[in-house]
């Protein structure tokens, strides 16, 4: 292994001895998510240590016992874990970098666990929802009596594309085909932006901003773009918007979210990782040279989105 520097301070500010990656804008939970970015990061650089070690927390700490999904959330507070539900996206990288694991180091332990759930992600967090196959963000809570609530961003492109090489038979093709789909149709406000989380009409099938939460582009929705361009799926017209969006604050700093009711930034600005994001997104690999250093990130989810986005950038070279 040679040591990469970039996961090298990775490691030094977000990993545990035990294997845990912590969010350190969040009083130091973890997620099923940053399991799932750890994972990722250490079978890019060839970490088998950390990888093995990460590993090992989470299917002993948040897998669950009777099936092959992972809790969404640990709290160092006891209990560690009061929600066993799952996070799609946070299932869906953990598959992703076990595939990896198992390619680079012979594993077919980690190929067997990275196949299992993926099979389990189809069976209990897919939905037929009118004409199109979603993808929930977690098997329970987002199904209600008159609408479907969905997170755009859960559709990791790049790991969608492997759960179909893992699950040739399984609806992969189907939600991945439908969520670029949802992402085209679902723009909203000045800048024709996809929201955080989205609605969909279960009679109608009207797409709207989930009434749940802030009608915002911001945490959860950055990532949308990152997934479409490292899949190789990016519309040209979300390319555009995110253009128009940074030349407009390109004086002020990109703002950490954007209402796309009525128009207002927040009164801060976006951590480096937004910064990787956009740039990358709007230029693959000519990005590589432009990324914010992950120095430059104080908290591990900005630091996770610059080191994604230049994986992404070095995959595309």
């Amino acid at each position: 292994m040679v040591a990469d520097p970039d996961w090298e301070l990775y490691k030094a500010r977000y990993l545990r001895p035990e294997g845990r990656i912590v969010d350190t804008g969040n009083h130091d939970v973890s997620h099923s998510e940053g399991q799932g970015y750890g994972l990722f990061f250490a079978s890019t650089f060839n970490d088998r240590e950390a990888f093995e070690s990460m590993w090992n927390w989470t299917r002993t700490t948040l897998k669950h016992k009777d099936g092959h999904l992972h809790s969404w959330r640990w709290t160092p507070a006891e209990p560690h874990i009061t929600d066993t539900n799952n996070a799609s996206d946070g299932d869906l990288m953990i598959a992703w970098a076990l595939r990896r694991g198992a390619l680079l180091w012979g594993r077919e332990d980690f190929a067997q666990s990275a196949q299992a759930i993926i099979q389990a992600l189809g069976r209990k967090c897919v939905r037929k929802i009118g004409s199109r196959l979603v993808l929930l963000p977690g098997a329970r809570g987002f199904e209600r009596p008159k609408n479907t609530v969905v997170n755009l961003s859960y559709y990791n492109m790049p790991a969608l594309s492997r759960a179909l090489r893992m699950d040739p038979t399984g609806p992969w093709k189907a939600v991945m085909d439908a969520g670029q789909q949802l992402v085209q149709s679902s723009r909203f406000g000045l800048w024709g932006l996809p929201p955080d989380w989205l609605s969909i009409d279960r009679k109608s099938e009207r797409i709207y901003p989930a009434s749940d939460f802030p009608p915002r582009f911001s945490y959860d929705a950055i990532r949308i773009p990152l997934y479409l361009k490292w899949a190789n799926r990016m519309p040209e017209s979300l390319t555009q918007a995110l253009y128009a969006v940074s030349q407009n604050y390109a004086s002020s700093g990109l703002p950490d979210w954007i209402d796309l009711k009525t128009g207002k930034r927040s009164d801060y600005n976006a951590p480096p990782g937004f910064k990787a994001v956009f740039l990358f997104a709007q230029k693959g690999a000519d990005a590589l040279s432009e990324l914010p250093n992950i120095k430059e990130s104080n908290d591990y989810y900005s630091a996770s989105l610059t080191l994604q986005a230049r994986i992404a950038a070095m995959e595309m070279v």
